[in-house]
């Protein structure tokens, strides 16, 4: 016992413990430093990720849509029976080729065909609507008539999905066009198998055009398209986004990017939540840079 106190009574002793705990001290600061970046890193990283994945599958979604709508509006039988004006028969031949590739590929889609004055000719879902007027409010129609140019893009309508358009083109004369529509689900599903949950909002001034999504969800000014659970556990805001980036509460971790009209207009926000597990705080947000594409297909 008394060798113990003449060794915490030495000067030098005591200096040599001030620096070890000082020491301690500072290690275990720097290494708290460290992990809380390697922590950060692994946050961004996976927040990057979900953003990559997102918009992948977003694109391969399109593609898909553009690649049916292009297969239909050249399809002999189907142009036949259209030019024809035998519209239950273009509905059947419609509705068997979806059912035939919902059997063989697992796929979720509908139809719209629309006459030359760009108005309803027959949906897939529901054979007596016809002869509703569509220019004044779907812009792509009004494109690939004007282009004869196939076009894919997240279009409003009604609702908000994926629609694809291609012109039904006759002696180089614009008879009309079709129309593949495909929603989100597929884009949710896959993002759920890895952890991700996708929240799609629409700015609440086009609620006049999507009209079926008038009774859902709100939040700062924005409705949430593709699910009916309640926003606001999730306990963020909207008010500091930009085009794409970044941001964290204690329990999620968010990345997002903006969609918008062929018309460049902000419709509203893609969002991928994640569980934030390093509690870490984060808030990045950043504007798009816009290149011009030159295409035989457009793709938006």
């Amino acid at each position: 016992m008394g060798n113990i106190l003449n060794f915490f009574e030495s000067k030098s002793n005591k200096y040599f413990l001030a620096t070890a705990l000082l020491s301690l001290v500072f290690i275990t600061f720097i290494f708290y430093v460290l992990l809380n970046i390697n922590n950060e890193k692994k946050l961004i990283s996976k927040l990057e990720n979900s953003l990559v994945i997102t918009k992948n599958l977003l694109e391969e979604e399109k593609r898909y849509a553009l690649s049916l709508s292009i297969l239909l509006a050249e399809d002999k039988e189907l142009i036949k029976a259209y030019s024809n004006d035998e519209r239950l028969k273009v509905f059947n031949i419609v509705n068997k080729k979806i059912n035939t590739l919902k059997k063989l590929q697992n796929t979720l889609f509908e139809v719209q065909v629309h006459t030359k004055e760009l108005n309803t000719y027959i949906r897939s879902w529901d054979f007596s609507i016809k002869d509703i007027p569509l220019s004044s409010f779907r812009q792509g129609l009004v494109k690939v008539k004007e282009d004869k140019k196939p076009l894919v893009s997240i279009e409003l309508g009604k609702r908000l999905n994926i629609k694809a358009i291609s012109p039904i083109i006759d002696n180089n004369n614009f008879i009309g066009s079709i129309e593949v529509i495909i929603g989100f689900e597929h884009i949710e599903k896959e993002l759920k198998q890895k952890a991700y949950e996708l929240c799609i909002l629409l700015d609440d001034k086009y609620l006049n055009i999507a009209t079926s999504l008038k009774n859902n969800q709100k939040l700062d000014g924005f409705t949430l398209v593709n699910q009916k659970e309640t926003l606001h556990s999730h306990k963020f805001s909207l008010k500091e986004l930009k085009d794409y980036g970044y941001f964290t509460n204690k329990e999620l971790g968010f990345s997002y990017f903006t969609y918008y009209s062929l018309k460049k207009e902000k419709l509203g926000y893609f969002i991928i939540s994640s569980k934030n597990s390093s509690k870490l705080q984060l808030n990045e947000n950043y504007e798009n840079i816009y290149t011009k594409q030159e295409s035989k297909v457009f793709i938006q």
